[in-house]
């Protein structure tokens, strides 16, 4: 006689296996749940501080790469997040079931209820579950939420990986027409085109149609059409990863409610990227700054201005900088950033070859305070490890100027260009005015100069 078991005995045996297979990973679910929600709610910010960092230093194909990055992965982190602390709190709630069902395992004593009455008794032990049924009811539920959490985290990292490399190519060819943004739309629009629509059509054609008319299955065309529909997407898209959760979901529960809740999560996904890439850039996202929005502001004081007022957020404006708001001196200080991504479109455009480098960069600015402007050649080149950035650093007098508030006017692109475009689509402006108030209090105004120097010899350099 052979030894091999019989089916069912062997059905029992992988069963038993699958069952302790099952408890363990209730507690592989639980650590990374844990873990992962305090990691995911952290990481977007640290994203956000690296890209920031050297948002200067950025390429064409580095600025498409950031951007994407921060319009998806913060929104995945943070839905992401949110969907696994439920998941522990599930789970939690899962674990006291287990524990109150060991001290208890009889479960509710229906006789020892003082709270309830004869009816609120009757009525609650029929719709009630016991332990029993409700460990196994939060069970699958944790189990199923993970394995959504899961699906959805796949399909998102993978779409995100073919517009980041769909993108990034279109951008470096558009770029080289100045139409790099209109490039970048289309590429988009058609990369989501092309991974929703193969689905989407096997669907209506083959789960809509052919079920209203089956005869359509008989037809060899209309089968290798389905079949066509369902290998072209499978180049785009991981049906090997992620049907065999969606399918297993979609026919062990109610469908639509798969259906609804996937959508559901991954426009989330897009719309919290899209609100905090906007509370990143933006001031604010409120619409309640009616009467102090960013047109009047822009000619007002802005920390941007002010190197000892800026904060992360300010490194994405290169704007130019003094070095604080309060000038107690006889000469100011100006840094005017250079960010090659921006300059050098309009430098290509305005030097010839045989200009020197530098001195092109120096024609890019102007700086000009009550109507008096600073030489171009004064311009120092200067590198700021502190900021991360190179520009130019120019030192304008404040000698025989009134104390009060003053107005410093600086320009990037004062020659503007021939038909007053800009040069790419990248950017809305072809020159640019920068208005810096600051308030110039000299020393001897604040009681801060030597008592030995007379009030009536005017100040000189050398003294401050």
């Amino acid at each position: 006689m052979s030894d091999m078991p019989d089916p069912e005995s062997a059905a029992k045996i992988d069963n038993e296996k699958l069952q302790r297979l099952r408890d363990r990973t209730d507690e592989i679910e639980l650590i990374i749940s844990g873990l992962t929600t305090v990691a995911l709610f952290t990481l977007p910010g640290w994203l956000f501080e690296t890209l920031s960092y050297s948002y200067s230093h950025s390429t064409v194909a580095t600025s498409i790469g950031a951007t994407v990055m921060l319009l998806i992965v913060p929104g995945l982190f943070y839905g992401l997040g949110a969907c696994f602390a439920v998941h522990l709190m599930i789970r939690a709630y899962w674990a006291g079931l287990i524990g109150l069902r060991s001290v208890f395992p009889k479960g509710i004593d229906w006789k020892r209820t003082p709270t309830l009455g004869p009816v609120s008794t009757e009525y609650y032990k029929k719709r009630l579950p016991d332990l029993a049924s409700a460990i196994t009811s939060a069970d699958h539920t944790a189990s199923a939420l993970f394995a959504v959490i899961s699906m959805i985290a796949l399909g998102v990292l993978w779409i995100a990986v073919l517009l980041l490399i769909s993108m990034i190519v279109a951008g470096l060819i558009g770029a080289q027409t100045g139409q790099a943004n209109q490039a970048i739309q289309i590429t988009s629009i058609l990369v989501v085109s092309i991974t929703a629509a193969p689905p989407l059509l096997v669907w209506i054609l083959d789960a809509g149609l052919a079920r209203v008319i089956p005869s359509l299955t008989r037809f060899r065309a209309f089968r290798a059409l389905i079949h066509g529909l369902a290998r072209f997407g499978g180049w785009f898209w991981p049906q090997k990863l992620i049907l065999p959760v969606q399918l297993t979901l979609q026919s062990n529960t109610r469908s639509f409610l798969v259906a609804l809740f996937l959508a559901t999560g991954v426009a989330s996904i897009l719309l919290i990227g899209q609100l905090r890439y906007n509370a990143w850039t933006d001031f604010t996202i409120s619409g309640e700054f009616l009467y102090l929005d960013d047109d009047a502001v822009a000619a007002g004081m802005r920390s941007s201005y002010y190197e000892n007022q800026r904060s992360t957020r300010d490194r994405l404006l290169l704007y130019p900088m003094i070095d604080q708001f309060m000038q107690e001196r006889s000469a100011m200080r100006v840094f005017l950033p250079y960010h090659p991504l921006r300059d050098n479109l309009m430098i290509q455009q305005q030097c010839d070859r045989n200009d020197v480098a530098l001195d092109c960069l120096r024609r890019l600015w102007s700086v000009s305070l009550n109507g008096k402007s600073l030489e171009a050649s004064s311009l120092i080149p200067t590198e700021r490890m502190d900021l991360n950035l190179r520009g130019l650093t120019g030192v304008k007098s404040l000698r025989h100027l009134e104390p009060g508030v003053h107005e410093l006017e600086v320009v990037w692109n004062p020659a503007g260009v021939d038909d007053g475009k800009p040069l790419d689509d990248r950017y809305d402006f072809a020159t640019r005015l920068y208005r810096i108030p600051f308030m110039f209090a000299p020393a001897f105004e604040m009681g801060l100069a030597s008592e030995v120097e007379p009030a009536t010899e005017p100040m000189r350099e050398n003294d401050q």
